[in-house]
């Protein structure tokens, strides 16, 4: 019976076509055609549309309206790619050769779920048209004349018909196989980096997981700091570090050479601020070099009350009592009075001296205000930049958030099959640079929080209630004007100015001393002796003396002139003159050589003075001009950055619509993200700019507040 059985090779043929047949229609029904090129060109009568899929469609059909011009074409089995909106009709206007528009629609069957492309042409006039599809209507050539008659086909024959077919076949296989080719390439490099991203990511987890364990059983953190800074503090450091890298645990990591700055906090509560005000209040009170030229100028002020004394007479009491023995018997004696010295010509020393110390106390002054005004702009640049290093933090740390959900998507995508290799490589690379910025802006603001607690000499610094918004401030002050202020307000010249003067005074009173210097004493009082068992009467004496002393060439002449009157009564006394008059002479050689030592000094203090004074007016000059144009510069920088931000905002926007259709990947949003945040942070980094660009020109001109 098997024997007789005998298969029919035409039916074996007709079973195998039909199902060929049905293995390309259901693989057409489920992957529609994509319509992914459309170009026009002008004709001498009309326009020819030129349509291209990435594989035949399923059915290809034309219908021409006459009553409202227009020409239709049913595409089965596509699906636009490049459409703009959902179930919206994409509208291109042409307006050549009697063409008014072209419109693209894309058409779903329900009952079937197959997809169709609609294209219809609509004309000004009535027209003829041609429909000439090539590869079963991957590219379709639609001829539409609006006037005359339809353009003839080229006669071609039959064999020309199918060799220019194939060669369009090949052509495009051949761009197929190329395209796959590179893709494939793509994908395997891609797929390196992915793998050796795994091996890396499992080796960091082994090493996290060994550190974990070691640090179970190791001490608190704060410890290890502590024991740290100690052993830096005694140049340890290399040791400490091969406590850390012991067993080999990071033999693959290689020990940073800075740690995260740790700073010793007192253990009391964090002192409070909330402005700029508040931070300059509490550093001034706390600033010791501010401290000593306040003491400082107190003592130029006694130094001037001493200088203004020296006018005036100088007043000594004297208080004596004698008991002891003679030859025969003890005695007792008493003695008291009045010493009075009064110069009465000293060559001019007394008043240099005097207006010396003014201006002395005039230089303290400046002093205390320079080092006030250093310190102010010191804490005022501390301020903004910790203001910038917050304000990109937070910028960076929104733009974190942003970027975990966009690598979540991606992920998601990614598993289902939506989103390319490519894609969430590129978005984990986007991603790995803003992980990167958020902990070097982390690492920035807490540098800035510390250098700020070190410009205003505290431990802990609580800035909760701090205001991090930054205000635009703008000047209207050209730079010859700033250069006026700053040479007739700036401290630093005053001082030098001061210090010139004062170096003349100073060769003024070293010259008083080549002149005779005149003074006057006087001595009144009581006194006498007695035996002890006697009466003790006390009688008045008194002295004169007028002296000159002169410097003559690194020698001294002294000469005097006395007149005085003693007490009789004196036990221990054997002559008899109670009053008498002196006149005495000395002359020292060479003991006043220092005079020409002082002498060289004052010059060069002056010389000294003078040359500062000129490097001075240089330096105020270039401290000014970088002030202004910093500020000028910034001040163009933040016009540049509103500018970039609205900019990059609309970026954005045109990028999420365009993601939102399937026209941009998740990749391009992460950049658009990053780039607004990047202009962002131009726009604070230009309004800190700006603020410590007017606070040093404030310093540069001397004023504190000058440009609020």
């Amino acid at each position: 019976m098997l024997r007789d059985l005998r298969i029919n090779p035409f039916l074996l043929l007709i079973g195998t076509c039909g199902s060929v047949l049905l293995s390309c229609y259901l693989c057409f029904a489920e992957t529609p055609a994509q319509l992914r090129n459309v170009s026009l060109k002008r004709t001498d009568d009309g326009i020819e549309i030129f349509l291209e899929h990435s594989k035949p469609p399923i059915d290809i059909k034309s219908e021409k309206s006459e009553k409202d011009n227009r020409l239709y074409i049913y595409i089965q089995g596509s699906q636009i790619t490049f459409k703009s909106y959902q179930n919206v009709p994409i509208e291109i206007p042409v307006k050549k050769n009697g063409v008014e528009k072209l419109v693209f629609e894309e058409k779903t069957d329900f009952k079937t779920s197959s997809r169709s492309v609609v294209v219809f042409v609509e004309t000004d006039r009535s027209f003829v048209y041609n429909v000439d599809s090539q590869w079963k209507g991957q590219f379709v050539r639609i001829l539409v004349s609006p006037r005359g008659e339809a353009p003839p086909k080229p006669i071609i024959t039959k064999k020309e018909d199918d060799f220019k077919r194939l060669k369009l076949i090949r052509k495009a296989q051949d761009k197929e196989a190329e395209e796959a080719k590179q893709r494939l390439k793509v994908f395997a490099d891609e797929k390196r980096q992915q793998l050796l991203q795994q091996e890396n990511k499992a080796k960091i987890e082994k090493i996290r997981s060994e550190a974990k364990k070691r640090q179970e059983t190791a001490p608190p953190l704060e410890k290890a700091y502590e024991k740290l800074k100690a052993q830096t503090e005694k140049s340890e450091l290399s040791s400490v570090r091969e406590e850390i890298m012991e067993k080999n645990l990071y033999k693959d990591i290689t020990m940073p050479s800075e740690l995260k700055p740790v700073m010793v906090r007192s253990g009391g509560p964090a002192l409070e601020v909330s402005s700029l005000d508040d931070c300059v209040a509490v550093a001034i009170k706390n600033y010791t070099p501010l401290q000593i030229a306040k003491e400082q100028q107190k003592l130029a002020k006694f130094r001037v009350k001493e200088a203004r004394r020296a006018f005036y007479p100088a007043f000594f009491g004297e208080f004596n009592t004698t008991e002891g023995d003679t030859v025969t018997e003890p005695y007792r004696g008493r003695s008291y009075g009045v010493r009075a010295e009064q110069p009465l010509f000293t060559g001019g020393k007394l008043t240099s001296t005097l207006k010396k110390e003014q201006l002395g106390e005039l230089i303290a002054r400046g002093n205390f205000d320079k080092v006030k005004q250093d310190f102010i702009f010191q804490i005022n640049k501390a301020y903004y930049e910790l203001l910038l290093g917050k304000s990109s933090l937070d910028y960076l740390k929104a733009l974190k958030q942003k970027a975990d959900e966009i690598i979540l998507s991606v992920e998601q995508e990614f598993k289902i099959g939506s989103a390319t290799p490519e894609v969430l490589l590129t978005c984990q690379s986007f991603y790995n640079q803003v992980y990167f910025q958020v902990a070097s802006a982390e690492r920035e603001f807490e540098l800035a929080k510390l250098n700020l607690e070190k410009a205003m000499y505290i431990d802990d610094l609580n800035i909760d209630k701090l205001d991090y918004n930054m205000k635009y401030k703008k000047i209207n002050v050209d730079l010859g004007q700033c250069l006026d202020l700053a040479f007739r307000n700036r401290t630093e010249l005053k001082i030098l100015e001061r210090t010139i003067e004062s170096a003349k005074y100073g060769e003024d009173i070293i010259r008083s001393e080549q002149m005779p210097n005149v003074s006057l004493i006087g001595t009144y009082g009581r006194s006498g002796e007695a035996f002890s068992e006697r009466e003790l009467v006390l009688a008045t004496e008194w002295s004169a003396m007028l002296g000159v002393r002169w410097f003559l060439g690194g020698n001294t002449l002294e000469t005097g002139y006395k007149q005085d009157k003693v007490s009789p009564y004196k036990v221990t006394r054997t002559d008899t003159n109670v009053e008498s008059k002196t006149y005495n002479a000395k002359f020292s050689f060479w003991d006043n050589l220092a005079h020409f030592t002082k002498q060289k000094e004052a010059l060069i203090t002056k010389k000294q003075a003078e040359k500062d004074l000129q490097e001075m007016k240089n330096k105020i000059r270039q401290e000014t001009e970088d002030a202004y144009y910093s500020y000028l510069k910034f001040n163009s920088q933040f016009s540049l950055a509103m500018n970039e931000i609205a900019f990059r905002r609309k970026q954005l926007e045109i990028i999420i619509a365009k993601r939102r259709m399937n026209e941009a990947s998740a990749a391009e949003v992460m950049e658009a993200e990053m780039q607004l945040t990047q202009a962002n942070g131009n726009l604070k980094q230009a309004l800190s700019g700006i603020n410590i660009s007017i606070t040093a020109l404030n310093r540069a001109i001397g004023v504190i507040n000058y440009f609020n």
